[in-house]
């Protein structure tokens, strides 16, 4: 049970080790920044003294006093802020992004709002009857998947609690500038219960959180407290622009550390105050003693920990299968493998806009699998952040949900939960979490759809670590595509196209007796090489992915048997992190490389390849080209369109001119 001591222990652990932060930052000990909270101690200590071991506390920017009164270690904390391998994250996370065992925490404001909420998914689906603790503050208010997430928590009754510091300012920007009608009414909106206070005294936030926990774990319903606070520093180390004299004021009215000191003797006071200090020296020098951190393993961000299948019919001739693929589309094979994954394991779920029966998906990717699994496909409000953000918390707390991204064009609507969060949260945690999550969208264009339907934007995410990018094709396996990306233990974002589904798996249609189809593995995924039986040499080597294999394939049949140029077409499926030696050695022999992407070629994927092999190949003389869309957006006009992205007879003519002969 909580006592004034261990209370007033608990703010002022908080205190000096904030203050000892920023003396030392002009010492040049610690890097970077930090958000310091002092202040509101009484935050932090009041609601999570309310807390079961069990509980899933989420924080933010401002997260020091948040992870002190968890239970986190003082030590691990000042090392981790100095770069030290002791460091709770091993140095890799910083001031703001913290993690053990069920606290997290990171510095995108309004980032972790769907996270937490996904977390309470999870916590609910796995009947652990836990309570998720989200805090955020006054100035997250202005991110729209905030309330993204308040509308899915809401809906989907989550037992989480939405901690809202209101400090009355953000950055530099007072709230009144900033954030427009009522706080509360805000959660009120979502049907969200609400509980206000302004206070600085722990016991009152102590008694008023412990209700709201309670409410939270009994009825198993999403609760919002606001607290109504001021910090009495800085947003970070020296950019508070409020007056002197109100500062001062501040200090001596709304200090919890004296209101609940006032509760103690003088002697419980100094003793608390003697022991607290002496933790903190030690803390600090201990963490000033240790090394520094200077581990750095780039293939452990991309380490996975996956059940490894194996591939199958890796050389053999399309003629062969042809019979066996007839009935076989994209669409059904992909369809297939997710019904695999979700008869093996009840922890694979599907989350997506429009995705139930009998509609089944915009592109019917989904159809009949809510039918056969109905509380495990879950349609979602048109909230793109939202649903990858749910889906990462979901995938922390040990499900593995797939995300359906409607149109590919969408997913810049939840660029930041990829980037900035679940793409770092394995290796910036130290290696201590995995998010099996995979999202999946089609891409590409010749619909008719015009420019915000029709783009093929996987270029943007290529190169981020930590995620995997695969694009399926018709040719080769996309069932055992999709089945091995999800026994990844980490993101992956899978690449279809809309023209792609309809189409047959390895048709027989553009092969004969002597076209072969290869199959290799890279980096543990099927690429594919076509190529003419009978040729001792090869003219060129064509390297593309994606739906514009189907088309490389048909100009590949076309320079065979119509102008005798043979041309070794390579099929990807691994687009990052990318393995370039398969690709070095065909253009080696070759002496020529084309590489095509349906995408816009400025800046592509193209570009990366080609100077790949420039660095490799520099002293041998190789020619290079790049084919792609246009540098223009995607026009709805089905003429116009034809005249903006790559086709087949572009592709021959490109081969002509490269290798002269008209």
């Amino acid at each position: 049970m909580d006592t004034n001591e261990s209370l007033y222990r608990g703010l002022f652990r908080i205190r000096r080790f904030e203050e000892t932060v920023l003396e030392n930052f002009q010492k040049g000990v610690f890097h970077g920044t930090t958000h310091t909270c002092i202040g509101q101690e009484a935050n932090a200590v009041g609601v999570l003294s309310q807390i079961q071991a069990e509980d899933v506390v989420f924080s933010n920017h401002r997260c020091h006093g948040h992870y002190l009164a968890y239970g986190g270690d003082m030590h691990a904390l000042f090392a981790e802020l100095m770069g030290k391998e002791s460091g709770v994250c091993a140095g890799r996370g910083g001031s703001q992004h913290l993690q053990w065992r069920n606290f997290f925490s990171n510095g995108i404001q309004g980032g972790i709002v769907p996270i937490a909420t996904g977390m309470s998914f999870a916590e609910d689906y796995l009947r652990r009857e836990t309570v998720t603790i989200c805090f955020l503050g006054d100035g997250t208010l202005g991110e729209g998947v905030v309330y993204e997430s308040l509308n899915i928590a809401s809906l989907w009754k989550l037992p989480i609690l939405y901690v809202l510091e209101n400090n009355r300012i953000a950055q530099t920007t007072p709230i009144e500038q900033a954030v427009a009608g009522s706080l509360s009414k805000r959660f009120e909106a979502f049907n969200i219960q609400t509980t206000e206070i302004d206070s600085i005294d722990v016991l009152e936030i102590r008694d008023v959180a412990r209700s709201c926990i309670m409410n939270v774990r009994e009825k198993c319903i999403p609760w919002a407290l606001i607290l109504h606070t001021q910090r009495l520093g800085p947003h970070s180390k020296g950019d508070d622009t409020r007056d002197q004299e109100l500062l001062e004021n501040l200090k001596k009215e709304r200090d919890p550390l004296i209101k609940q000191g006032q509760r103690l003797l003088s002697e419980t006071l100094e003793s608390i105050e003697s022991e607290v200090e002496q933790e903190v020296k030690e803390s600090y020098d201990q963490a000033i003693a240790d090394p520094p951190s200077s581990k750095i393993n780039e293939k452990s961000i991309f380490d996975s920990k996956g059940v490894v299948l194996e591939i199958r019919n890796t050389n053999h001739q399309i003629r062969h299968q042809a019979d066996v693929n007839k009935k076989r589309s994209v669409l059904r094979d992909l369809n297939d493998a997710l019904k695999v994954a979700m008869n093996a394991d009840d922890r694979f779920f599907i989350l997506g806009e429009d995705i139930l029966d009998p509609y089944g998906g915009a592109f019917k990717m989904t159809q009949g699998l809510s039918s056969s699994f109905s509380q495990r496909v879950k349609t979602t409000p048109i909230s793109e952040a939202a649903i990858v953000g749910v889906a990462a918390g979901m995938a922390m707390r040990g499900l593995h949900p797939v995300v359906e991204i409607m149109f590919g064009d969408f997913l810049m609507l939840a660029a930041d939960q990829i980037v900035n969060h679940i793409a770092k949260f394995h290796w910036i945690y130290n290696e201590k979490v995995n998010l099996p999550l995979l999202i999946r969208t089609p891409m590409g264009g010749r619909r008719g759809y015009g420019t915000a339907h029709s783009q093929t934007l996987e270029k943007l995410f290529l190169g981020i670590p930590g995620l995997l990018i695969l694009a399926a094709s018709d040719i080769g396996n996309p069932k055992y595509l999709l089945q091995k990306a999800l026994q990844e233990q980490n993101p992956v974002l899978f690449i279809e196209n809309k023209l792609q589904y309809s189409l047959p798996v390895m048709p027989e249609e553009g092969f004969n007796e002597f076209s072969v189809l290869k199959g290799y593995t890279q980096k543990g995924y099927p690429y594919y090489e076509l190529s003419i039986t009978g040729t001792t040499s090869e003219d060129l080597t064509l390297v593309t992915y994606g739906y514009m294999a189907k088309l490389a394939r048909d100009a590949v049949i076309r320079l065979a048997y119509q102008h005798e140029i043979f041309v070794n077409l390579m099929i990807l499926t691994q687009l990052s992190p990318f393995e370039m030696d398969p690709v070095i050695a065909a253009t080696k022999k070759s002496g020529r490389i084309l590489t095509i992407e349906e995408g816009t070629r400025t800046l592509g994927w193209g570009a990366e390849v080609i100077a790949q092999i420039s660095e490799a190949l520099g002293s041998e003389s190789i020619q290079t080209r790049r084919m792609g869309a246009k540098d223009i957006p995607i026009p709805a006009a089905i003429s116009l369109e034809t005249l903006v992205l790559p086709g087949a007879e572009d592709i021959v003519n490109t081969v002509l001119e490269m290798t002269r002969i008209g």
